[in-house]
């Protein structure tokens, strides 16, 4: 027996992280109670369950009232040469304002996420080959790039690899 993946799991388990194996309607389960509940959770899902999470989440309503986009091929280019991330997918970000009127964009998103994370670790993101990355009522403190006002939460993102961020209110999972 291959006991690499048991080192692996212990070393996660051992830093105060839980590893969950379950059936896929059960993960998926889950990720929506954990949606429910308003709680903030990071799941590192299958592309399977990623996907069933998502055709439950991401209604057509949720989508036109959060503006879901796909990156446009010019904020792909900026975010490659301006924070070295390379193919991104088919990421989508819902845009929106500071109370000035300043949009911030996938580009200030990721460009906060390489200030805090680091860009190896956005990248790795990205390049996940078997899984998807899936922050639940995340709270995140950023400030607008063109004026510095401190701007609240309500990021909505998802892709292939970046499985997204979801919210409770409206509650959204069926």
């Amino acid at each position: 027996m291959d006991t690499t993946l048991l080192a692996q799991i212990e070393a996660a388990v051992g830093q105060g992280k839980v590893v969950v194996s379950a059936d896929d309607d059960a993960i998926v389960a889950l990720v929506q109670e954990t949606v429910k509940s308003g709680r903030t959770a990071s799941f590192y899902l299958s592309r399977e369950q990623a996907r069933a999470v998502n055709d439950l989440h991401w209604t057509p309503e949720l989508v036109r009232a959060s503006r879901l986009e796909k990156v446009s091929a010019e904020e792909k280019a900026r975010i490659e040469s301006e924070l070295g991330l390379g193919d991104i997918g088919s990421f989508r970000f819902g845009r929106f304002s500071c109370k000035n009127g300043h949009e911030f964009s996938a580009l200030d998103f990721l460009r906060h996420g390489v200030e805090q994370h680091g860009r190896d670790a956005v990248k790795a993101v990205f390049e996940l080959k078997n899984a998807a990355f899936l922050r639940v009522n995340p709270r995140f403190s950023v400030r607008c790039a063109t004026c510095d006002e401190a701007m609240d939460g309500g990021i909505t993102y998802e892709g292939d690899t970046y499985a997204g961020c979801s919210y409770p209110d409206p509650p959204v999972c069926q």
